[in-house]
């Protein structure tokens, strides 16, 4: 794919339009930078010979319009008009600095945003295949990396090519054989080291995006189990692991930056050697008149001068641009994805009030041959309390994900109070749901902004945080607390206890008040006492919300009005709880009487 068709897939029409007006910026200060270069010839050229300001055509004319009374008058104001032309040129160059610079930044920073919001509304099985430490290394480090050693770089390429053709131009009229001698054979030295080194540039510029993943990977996982790292003595392990990564994307960053440095300094040699070869021929040859040679030379000075950065912009470019194309190529595939969320606001609403319905549903993950859920159908009715048993790697909590419309089944449906459950409606049936995992995350923020997950501060209803933690069970630990609702829980929760996380995870999913509450092992890492007292609250809620509940001990579905057992993605038996534990021996295996 074209890099400009890979740019129309990243950026908007208003941010492509901007782009166009900063590449005309870049385009008009070449053009500039050039005109000030040609005006440096005229003003050698009357300093070395004043006789030509008549004999000129051009300058007699600029002498007449200027109305002045003498030569040196003349020269003077010529002199003016040169200083004026390098400061308009100069003043242009920083403003058009000034601009990329702000159109990068706001790029960078328009990239990451639509980067994230691309991630985030993508499906749940979208995650379960990425490493989450990835998606933030291409939010946070790979969006800079492509603006700047890509898209940046191609303007960057594209201005010092209009400065080459100008400055070309303009040496070609003086002088059209050094004109073409010398732009074929710098044009041809950079071609040629550019051929050698794009392939390697290539190479290391995606062994380094691969690094940059390992960086960022570990150092992810060094900070998530800090306490086992702590408890096994694994510091220097992690130092290890994490070293030879790092190292490696310090040395092919050198590689990178020594291979778009090196060919300037042969050039600036060869270049300015060529230029006072020329100005000791033109002195040591009698027939040649020095006063036509000083003008010269200062116009191939001053093209030099110009003309060998812009030449070393557009090696030093493509080799950055070679450098961070793997890194580019991310992105592009990234913003590709499809998003199949629509906007919650668009959604059609869902109301349940009669009974939800898994009707034949089957599902099986990505690139796997076997079926996770095999034909389950179940029937809950509003208000019911369900129960969902099985051994580890029964299909449990994979059921429970396609019933809160994170992944959709492969064959089957949901059907709620009799509408089907599908991509148009599915926030509209979520906004029913409460969930609370087994492991609840946390924020690094107050206990009531964790309670009001995801809510806007300014949009808290502190009466809904209060009441969903005295529902928990956790409004009186709160209250013992210095800052109360106002205290920092710290970093997943580090400055609470286990029970005390789970139950801000219970209080979260009774924040919105929901019609269904979903509990996937929630209180299995409870001690005995706190969960007796949670299962308190929530079979306190029982026949006036629907609670699904997926149990790790036995004794917490007791209270249920009907308990499915699922094995091998299937339901084998149903029944309430002293059903199951007269008929049912896996029952009473797993209950621990048999």
């Amino acid at each position: 794919m074209l890099l400009q068709k890979k740019i129309k897939i990243i950026f908007t029409k208003s941010e492509l339009r901007s782009l166009v007006l900063v590449l005309l910026w870049i385009l008009i200060a070449a053009m500039l930078e050039v005109v000030s270069v040609a005006s440096i010839t005229p003003f050698m050229l009357v300093i070395s010979s004043p006789e030509m300001i008549h004999d000129n055509i051009y300058l007699s004319t600029l002498y007449q319009a200027l109305d002045v009374y003498s030569n040196d008058e003349f020269i003077v104001l010529l002199g003016v008009i040169v200083i004026v032309m390098l400061f308009i040129s100069n003043g242009v160059q920083a403003f058009v600095t000034w601009k990329v610079i702000d159109f990068s930044q706001n790029m960078q920073h328009k990239l990451r945003v639509r980067l994230l919001q691309k991630y985030l509304y993508q499906p749940y099985g979208f995650f379960l295949d990425r490493n989450t430490s990835e998606l933030g290394k291409n939010i946070v480090n790979e969006v800079d990396s492509a603006v700047s050693g890509v898209i940046m770089q191609s303007l960057l390429i594209i201005s010092k090519s209009a400065v080459v053709i100008f400055i070309f131009g303009l040496v070609l009229f003086v002088d059209p054989l050094t004109a073409i001698f010398t732009t074929v054979v710098l044009g041809a030295f950079y071609w040629i080291v550019f051929k050698l080194v794009k392939d390697r540039l290539h190479a290391i510029g995606t062994a380094r995006t691969l690094a940059t993943s390992q960086i960022f990977k570990i150092s992810n996982e060094a900070m998530s189990g800090i306490k086992e790292i702590k408890l096994h003595n694994g510091e220097d392990e992690l130092t290890n692991r994490f070293s030879s990564p790092s190292k490696n994307q310090a040395s092919y960053s050198i590689q990178s930056t020594t291979i778009a440095g090196l060919p300037r300094y042969l050039l600036e040699v060869v270049t300015f050697s060529g230029i006072i070869a020329i100005a000791v021929s033109s002195t040591t040859i009698g027939n040649i008149d020095s006063s036509k040679v000083i003008p010269m030379l200062s116009l191939y000075a001053m093209a030099g001068y110009r003309l060998i950065p812009a030449l070393q912009g557009i090696y030093s470019g493509l080799t950055v641009l070679k450098y961070n194309i793997p890194v580019f190529n991310i992105l592009v595939n990234d913003f590709s994805q499809e998003t199949l969320k629509t906007k919650v606001d668009r959604q059609l609403p869902v109301t349940f009030t009669n009974k939800l319905l898994l009707k034949d549903v089957s599902f099986s993950y990505k690139n796997s041959k076997y079926m996770a859920i095999k034909k389950v159908n179940i029937e809950i009715p509003h208000n019911a309390t369900i129960g969902l048993v099985g051994l580890t790697g029964s299909g449990k909590t994979t059921l429970i994900d396609i019933l809160l419309g994170l992944l959709i089944p492969k064959e089957g449906c949901i059907v709620v109070d009799g509408i089907q459950i599908n991509k148009n409606n599915v926030s509209g049936w979520q906004k029913n749901l409460g969930y609370v995992p087994q492991s609840v995350y946390l924020t690094d923020d107050t206990i009531e902004s964790n309670i009001a997950f995801s809510v806007a501060k300014k949009e808290i209803d502190k009466k809904q945080v209060i009441e969903a933690a005295k529902m928990a069970n956790l409004d009186q630990f709160i209250l013992t607390l210095p800052k109360k609702y106002e205290t920092i829980v710290g970093e997943r929760g580090v400055r609470l206890s286990g029970g005390q996380c789970q139950r801000i995870g219970i209080a979260r999913a009774l924040y919105n008040n929901p019609s269904v509450l979903v509990l996937d092992e929630a209180t299995s890492a409870l001690d005995n006492i706190t969960e007796s007292i949670v299962m308190g609250a929530i079979n306190n809620l029982s026949h006036r919300k629907t609670i699904i509940m997926i149990a790790h001990r036995l004794s917490t579905v007791k209270e249920c009005d009907i308990i499915y057992m699922m094995d091998g993605g299937k339901i084998i038996d149903s029944g309430t709880y002293q059903q199951l534990i007269s008929c049912n021996i896996d029952f009473q295996n797993m209950s621990g009487l048999s």
